[in-house]
């Protein structure tokens, strides 16, 4: 019989996004089931063929560090969306919103010097 691997999750700390993304790359090889019980979620992977014992381990060490990669993914996409925004409106701002430089050639920085 196929044994399944099982995660909780804290739903305070795991977005579900996150946690399809990481799931997501084992859809070929396992059925999957993302439950919310209470504030976390229960995730169940169950394999299509059997595996080893050794193979298991292996699978959920790799899953634990996916998660916490996934979710830091999140993590930082939601701590610079501001900054990626600015970026994408000033690339095609058609140089509407830009300034002309202070200083010239010869004083960069605007200070005049006697």
């Amino acid at each position: 019989m196929a044994q399944n691997i099982v995660f909780e999750l804290d739903s305070n700390v795991y977005s579900k996004e996150s946690i399809v993304k990481c799931l997501y790359w084992y859809s070929n090889d396992f059925t999957i089931s993302i439950k919310l019980v209470n504030e976390s979620y229960n995730v169940s992977l169950k394999p299509f063929t059997e595996l080893q014992e050794n193979k298991v381990s292996e699978v959920t060490k790799k899953l634990n560090r996916e998660f916490i990669d996934y979710n830091l993914r999140d993590i930082v996409k939601k701590e610079t969306n501001t900054i990626r925004e600015l970026i994408i409106a000033k690339a095609f701002s058609n140089g509407e919103f830009d300034e002309e430089p202070k200083g010239d050639l010869m004083d960069p920085l605007g200070i005049k010097f006697l």
